[in-house]
């Protein structure tokens, strides 16, 4: 990845972080984009210097937000690489129970935020580039009390599939990649949906941040020339054991 300019949307999240760690060893020039409270947690790569790493503020929800982090980038950069996006937030609730309030704030932070800044994303990468988005294994086998989440993720995998074979032509590779939970995720350690899938995973733990990043660069990097439209799910094999039951509801 080394002198390759790549975008992270969520770059403040756990598994944001690793990615933007691995991205800065490798030599990547990256544009961090979160909201301002999430920067904290990136100072010390951005000590790394402006010309590897800065931060851009962007609200998911603002179109303006979008439209203003991606012109500065434009002016910085001029073009993208790659396009990795990590945003996302989960969302627990009982489907009758889910108001339309959480509703949209799942789609916009999961589903419509992400959509319009890959929009800009794309028209930063003339000469062909990368998108990969973070999704969940959520998207293709849920429990209870998931169903805003699981749909956004669903939507992200759709989108996915659908920007590779449009954007093929100009050079663009797609490709998802599908965790299922991670040590330093958005889901609590103690819940019982976590406690499932641990018990389901062959491997008997769930994946660690590092582990989903390496996946990510591998898809990210410009020695991905062949694949696309592909969604790699990181679950530790918990979705081909017939002996775990991580979508009982509990």
């Amino acid at each position: 990845m080394t002198g390759q300019d790549v975008a992270l949307l969520g770059a403040g999240g756990g598994i944001g972080r690793a990615i933007a760690e691995m991205l800065v060893e490798q030599g990547a020039r990256l544009w961090l984009l979160d909201l301002e409270e999430r920067r904290s947690p990136l100072d010390s790569l951005l000590s790394s210097g402006p010309e590897q790493a800065r931060f851009i503020a962007i609200d998911l929800c603002d179109e303006s937000s979008i439209t203003a982090a991606f012109r500065e980038i434009g002016k910085d950069a001029g073009g993208l690489d790659a396009c990795i996006n990590a945003a996302g937030i989960i969302h627990r609730a009982r489907f009758l129970e889910t108001s339309a309030h959480a509703l949209a704030q799942v789609m916009a932070i999961n589903v419509t935020g992400p959509f319009q800044a890959l929009q800009h994303a794309v028209r930063l990468m003339p000469q062909g580039g990368r998108i990969v988005n973070i999704a969940s294994a959520h998207g293709l086998r849920t429990s209870a009390e998931r169903s805003a989440y699981a749909m956004s993720k669903g939507a992200i995998l759709s989108l996915t599939r659908a920007l590779a074979v449009e954007l093929g032509p100009q050079g663009i590779l797609v490709n998802a990649v599908a965790p299922g939970p991670v040590s330093v995720g958005m889901q609590d350690a103690d819940s019982e949906s976590r406690r499932r899938w641990q018990a389901a995973t062959p491997l008997g733990r769930v994946a660690r941040p590092d582990e989903v990043a390496r996946a990510v660069l591998q898809l990210a990097s410009p020695l991905n020339t062949f694949i696309t439209a592909q969604t790699l799910v990181l679950d530790g094999g918990a979705t081909a054991n017939l002996g775990g039951e991580p979508d009982r509801p509990g």
